[in-house]
């Protein structure tokens, strides 16, 4: 497929950091596009120290997650060069509890108004999930347009083939690599992998059936906590990893973990159910058989029996569901190996590939007038991200923060 104009659409992909959800959300599919059909080519840059040439070079700016002063201040900036603007959201960033851990900045007064303005005033509306493109639709007006996050290749790369020393290819390829598990009496390994955010919730609920699977099974299962690590988990033997801001070392860590078994709990809430049900695409790419959560989003991509085991947030119902999987190796291998052709068949770059040129087609068929880095409006650098987040935060939570940053009390997660 040839690209208008003569050239490929240059796309600009910014964010504070490379979280997953630039580098699977955005990044991955302009990669794949750029690769496959030559539309487009990308570059990305992080908010807090934008290059001005990056943004004369573009035609078209996302912003990921856009919240920030600095963000408000390119969506401004960009429109009035001639750029189209989109932002891209994976969770309702209006509604994010306070005492989750990007709660501090996103409770804020001046980013909810960012957030609100980045909205409205841009050209395109990204979202993962249906239902957060309806309620920002319902808030602002605006309609949504649905990009879906591809399974994260790394890991199926990584976690299928290392785990079972070969390649798997296509979706049969898969089924049998995930079928082709150790003996029969190495122990079942169970795992939970997830942000910080979610440790009070898996104490809430899982603190009890594990400690009583723990108890019982002894040396037949072996645990792992990866990112969010409960309290309850130390005193099992557990391993404990902590949280990896890299993405790629985050999946290299994941696939070497070989669960069998993967827990993905997910509180029931407004908030929660406008989430990505990216714990699916992540488990399925590892070949485990996971137990999630009955509610939204997970309800959507989860066939309960075939492809996971969909489990009311009840403790009794989940220490049966994972009982179920220690007891049951075949099913334990049956699901895992339709959940990874599952998530390879649906959520492959290959197979998301025509919604994608659908959805962005206003970002790949735009080109915007030249201008040069001089005009480009912008101030950059340290010292105004700091004055940004003192007037996000005010002077006694800067302080907090920052006190936080120096001593290594506030880490990522």
């Amino acid at each position: 497929m040839s690209a208008p104009g003569g050239r490929p659409a240059h796309i600009l992909a910014v964010s504070e950091a490379p979280i997953p959800s630039a580098v699977l959300g955005v990044h991955a599919p302009f990669e794949h596009l750029g690769r496959t059909t030559g539309r487009c080519e990308l570059r990305t840059a992080s908010s807090i120290d934008l290059d001005p040439a990056d943004v004369a070079w573009a035609d078209s700016i996302v912003l990921v997650r856009g919240a920030s002063p600095a963000e408000r201040r390119l969506l401004d900036e960009a429109r009035r060069l001639g750029r189209r603007v989109a932002t891209y959201m994976d969770d309702d960033l209006e509604r994010v509890p306070g005492e989750a851990r990007s709660g501090y900045f996103f409770t804020s007064p001046t980013v909810r108004a960012n957030v609100a303005a980045i909205v409205r005033g841009s050209d395109l509306l990204l979202v993962t999930n249906e239902r957060l493109g309806d309620e920002l639709s319902r808030r602002h007006g605006r309609l949504a347009t649905l990009l879906r996050q591809p399974r994260p290749a790394r890991m199926a790369r990584a976690g299928i083939a290392g785990a079972h020393g070969h390649a798997a290819r296509g979706a049969t390829d898969i089924a049998t690599a995930v079928g082709a598990t150790g003996g029969h009496d190495a122990p079942v390994r169970i795992g939970f992998l997830g942000s910080v955010d979610h440790a009070g919730f898996v104490e809430r609920l899982l603190g009890g059936p594990i400690s009583r699977v723990a108890a019982e099974r002894g040396d037949a299962v072996e645990w792992t906590f990866c990112g969010a690590i409960p309290a309850f988990a130390r005193s099992l033997g557990a391993r404990c990893e902590p949280f990896d801001p890299d993405f790629g070392s985050w999946c290299r860590t994941a696939a070497s973990l070989r669960l069998d078994v993967a827990l993905a709990p997910l509180e029931d809430s407004a908030f929660h159910a406008c989430k990505y049900f990216n714990k699916y695409l992540e488990y399925g790419s590892l070949g485990a058989a996971g137990i999630y959560s009955e509610v939204p989003p997970f309800v959507d991509a989860v066939r309960d029996g075939g492809t996971g085991l969909l489990v009311p947030n009840r403790p009794g119902d989940w220490l049966a569901a994972i009982d179920s999987l220690v007891d049951d190796a075949g099913l334990r291998r049956r699901i895992a190996a339709a959940a990874a052709a599952d998530v390879e068949a649906r959520f492959s770059e290959r197979a998301l590939e025509a919604s994608w040129i659908e959805g962005l087609a206003p970002l790949l068929d735009h080109r915007a007038r030249p201008v040069e880095p001089h005009d480009v409006r912008l101030p950059r650098g340290r010292a105004r991200w700091a004055l940004d987040r003192l007037a996000v935060y005010g002077p006694l939570r800067f302080a907090e923060r920052l006190a936080g940053r120096l001593t290594g009390r506030l880490r990522p997660g």
